[in-house]
Formats: C-alpha cells, structure tokens, sequence
C-alpha cells in the first residue's frame, strides 16, 4: 500500500495542455461535488452528493470532485459522457473501494479525464476500462485473482501507479484499432507467471511506453505482445523504459526498442510493503526522456523533472543540499548567520543549530526558503548572547527524503566594553521595518514601504521577498538612506498573480534581509495581508 500522506499538488491547471488537458468546456459545463457520506441533491459544495449520483447527472464536459474518504462502491460505475473526475488539489486522494461480485470497476468509455484518485478491487473483476480515456497521477490496485487491472483503448496514461495480480495492463479486445501511450507509470503484477502489460492484438493495436517501469511476476514475462491469428496486428514500443524481458506470441507482431532501455530493476524503498517510490542509487533515476507531454508533476505531486526525468511514477526527491555560511556582523551579544539551502523544487524547511560546544543545544526558528531549484540565500539572527564568548553553529534543512545537517563552523563574541561617559553602547543593526502590514495588489506589481533606522551606518541595502505558505509571490531589491524611508515596488510572479486572483485576500510574510555600510546584517520577518486594488468609477 501506498503511504497515506500522499498529498495532491497545489498547482494541478500547470499540466502540459498539448497531453492532458480537459477540451475546453461548453458554456453550460458545472462543477459537481461528491463526498463520502454525500447525500445532497444540488451536489454542490455546501451540499454534495454521493460519487454515483455525482456522475449520473453529469454532462457533457462537467467536472465531478471528489472530496478526500474512502467510497465503499457494490456497483459499476460508468460515466455518461465525455467529464472529468477528479480529486480537490492539496488534499488527499479519494479513494474508489470496489466490491462485490456484480461490479467491473470504474468504466470510462466517452473520453474522460481521470485524475488525482485511487481505485481499489478487491473482486476478480476489473478496476478500470477506458476508451479515449486519460488518466493522470492515479494509483490503481487489482486483486490477488484480478485477470486484468485496466483495459486499455486508444488512452494516454501518465504519472501513475498501477499493482495487480494478473496482468495490471492489457488491451481492450473492442473495435478494430486502439493506439494507448504510457508515460511515467510504475506497472507491478505479483502473481507468479504474469507479465505486467498485457497486449493481445485482436485488430491494429499499438502501445507506446515512455519513461515505464513494469515488472512482471515471478517468473513471468515482462512484456507480452500476442495476436489472435486472424489478422490481428500487435506493436509495443519502449523508450527510456524499464523491463526484464519481452514474449512475442503468434504472427504479425513486433516489439520496437526506441533506445534508453533498461535491464537492470529498479530499487524501490519497500516494495514489499507497497511502497513502489525510486531508493537512492536506483538505475531510474534521471534516466527517463525529457519531454512537455510527462506532464508537470509526478504521481505525489512532487515536480515531474528535477533534474533529468526520472523512470517511472515518481520522480525521486533527495534530500536538500546545505552550505553553512560565515557569520557576520557579530558584536557582543548578536550576529548574522547565513548559508544556502538546495530546496530541488520540494517543500523545505531550515534552521541553525548553535551553541557554545558542538552539541548546540540551541536552534533558530524553522523558516521556509521557498521551493526553488538552485542554491537559495538563507539567514538567521541571533541575539542575547554572551560576550567573549566562542559560538559553533551549522546549518540543517529537511524535507519529505530526510535532513542535510552542513558543516560546523564558529564565531567568538566581542567583549564587553564601556561606552564613554557611562553612556549606554551603541544598538546594533535593527534591519529595516515595514511600514504598514496591509498590502494591496495593483496591476502586476506590491508596493511596499520600508524604513530605516536614523542611527545606521551608511544607510540600508539589501532584499526583501513576499510568500504565501510555500509560494513566493515576489522579490525586489532596496537601498534606503538612514532614517528615510522608501517605497519598493515587489513584481508579483505569474503562480503569484494566480493565487491572488483566486482570492479576495491573502495572508503572507515580508522577509526583509537588509545590511549597513559595515556590513552588518538583519533578516526582518513581518506577516502581512493583501488584497486585490479595485477600481471604482464614477458615474456622470
């Protein structure tokens, strides 16, 4: 079984259009909502319905959504026209629980977009038949004694786990052609003697793997292309694909190798128990075929391409890289920690351990340096320590793969001294504040207002960056005469502007890292809302 806390991406409309995107809906297309213990009659989402009746009365190009729970299902359940279903984005899978000896499963014969959902079978009966169908990020189970997990005709499937008994993958045997193309799926049969995809040509019938890895069961073939003898025409292709072997049964079928191909299985992290994601070191990774049509995000909703594409469903997370910078505008009881953090596009989070042996026993606050690629500036401010006193720090981040602690370093605090005439020491650098917290979006563009203090030496420089959760909104830079203040204007990003859009109002953070002429430093964190900027007009 899959972990439980598999989440759905945040950003789902950020797929490739030219693959899977729904065709653009009529004018009288709705959404309808399905929950678990839905009874509602408007399938609305104050009032939803349950997944049969949510379907049932679903039209053409209409989207069903299903809220988060498992859905005990006794009877097939077909879709009446072409419609997407679908789980909520950023919260978990639905789960399709199939039973009963009269059900076949899920049935999408109108061309259908399947996505963000988990189907289980519990029958010998099949979990999925598709025609014209596209399934996307979803995770498919078959039974111990189902004959065949998904029946495939003329359908894109992509992102996706399917795990079955006998054959997770066969060929539709209706109609006289079905072309199907595969990309990024991890396809596991565990009965012995089963191949893993299943092609019997009862017609023209083609299968186009990209970026596959399938796994037959014990001693069974990996890949079996078959015909009926009376005609029939059977191709699989394979690209950047991972398999074990390839059966050819019957006449006028044919297996073409695309190149990039691989023998050697892969390292799962528990197949055992289910858990089919790619362990470090396995021959998968960056192995795969980049291209627009793997779509943006893997089956976990981690992006597709981190570096190069991986083999397979998942694309494998490592952990983040660390580098401990120098401390910097240390005095008797403060100074500026600073490094980089590697995030490779996963949601992160940093801290510094310090303290006054390599023990620590001290860390700064966890701080979210964004979800970027490339090394990201981080810093942290410490304050109330002792003076003359030698600190060791590192820097440590974490994320879904583990934590990265970097190497340690130290600084020594300046002894305290007396200011003249008994007068109070000098305050160290505050940083710059933020004028006003309520923000407003005009245009593409946030304007902030920042201030700095009137006792810094050689006025304030430095960068400041709007975040919402794991997003960053917008970055710009500033530099600000000592006790002035100045106005920045922040150009929101295109995923910003998105986010704002869909909202009234959004609470986020300003993170200011500011220094002086002396090259001492302060990161100023300070929550913030904005708002969309409406235009009144008048009337004459």
């Amino acid at each position: 079984m899959l972990p439980a806390s598999r989440r759905l991406p945040l950003i789902a409309g950020l797929l490739s259009a030219v693959a899977v995107a729904a065709v653009p809906s009529a004018a009288s297309a709705a959404q309808r909502y399905a929950s678990p213990a839905g009874g509602g009659i408007g399938c609305t989402p104050e009032k939803p319905c349950s997944l049969k009746s949510a379907i049932g009365v679903a039209q053409l190009d209409d989207e069903v959504i299903l809220n988060p729970g498992k859905y005990p299902l006794t009877e097939t359940v077909e879709d009446p026209a072409r419609i997407t279903i679908r789980g909520v984005a950023g919260q978990p899978r639905p789960r399709l629980l199939f039973s009963g000896a009269s059900q076949q499963g899920l049935r999408l014969m109108n061309g259908s977009l399947l996505r963000d959902v988990e189907i289980d079978q519990a029958e010998a009966a099949d979990t999925l038949t598709t025609s014209g169908a596209r399934v996307d990020r979803v995770v498919l189970k078959g039974s111990a004694s189902t004959s065949c997990a998904i029946f495939l005709k003329d359908a894109l499937v992509r992102d996706s786990v399917v795990v079955s008994g006998m054959n997770p993958i066969c060929a539709s045997p209706d109609g006289p052609t079905n072309t199907s193309s595969l990309r990024n799926l991890t396809v596991i049969a565990t009965e012995p003697g089963s191949p893993a995809i299943n092609l019997y040509a009862a017609g023209d019938v083609t299968f186009n793997l990209t970026n596959v890895i399938a796994q037959g069961g014990p001693g069974g073939p990996t890949l079996l292309v078959a015909s009926d003898g009376l005609g029939g025409h059977g191709t699989i292709s394979a690209t950047h694909s991972n398999f074990a072997s390839v059966h050819k049964q019957g006449f006028d079928i044919q297996f073409v190798d695309g190149g990039g191909n691989q023998q050697v299985p892969p390292t799962f992290v528990n197949a055992a128990a289910g858990d089919y994601r790619q362990a470090l070191g396995s021959v998968t990774i960056d192995s795969g075929l980049n291209e627009p049509l793997n779509g943006a995000f893997d089956v976990d909703g981690e992006l597709r391409r981190i570096a190069t594409t991986d083999i397979g469903a998942h694309e494998f997370v490592p952990v983040p890289m660390v580098v401990t910078g120098p401390a910097t505008g240390v005095s008797a009881q403060a100074a500026t920690l600073i490094g980089s953090v590697t995030a490779n596009g996963v949601a992160t989070s940093y801290h510094f351990e310090y303290g006054p042996t390599t023990a620590y026993g001290s860390t700064t606050p966890a701080t979210d340096p964004g979800t970027g690629l490339g090394a990201l500036p981080v810093t942290a401010a410490l304050d109330g320590l002792s003076p003359g006193t030698t600190y060791h720090y590192r820097l440590v981040a974490g994320n879904k793969a583990g934590v990265t602690r970097g190497y340690d370093k130290s600084f020594t605090t300046a002894s305290a001294t007396s200011s003249p005439s008994g007068s109070s020491p000098a305050p160290g650098f505050a940083g710059v504040k933020l004028v006003s917290t309520r923000l407003a979006l005009s245009g593409k563009f946030i304007t902030l207002k920042l201030s700095c203090p009137a006792a810094t030496v050689g006025g304030c420089s430095g960068r400041t960056r709007l975040a919402a959760k794991r997003l960053t909104l917008g970055k710009a830079r500033f530099s600000i005469a000592a006790g002035d203040r100045a106005r920045v204007r922040v150009r929101v990003t295109r995923a910003g502007l998105r986010r704002l859009h869909r909202v009234r109002r959004l609470h986020g953070r300003d993170v200011s890292a500011a220094h002086d002429g002396s090259g001492a430093s302060k990161t100023s964190v300070t929550h913030v809302t904005i708002r969309r900027r409406t235009v009144t007009r008048s009337s004459s």
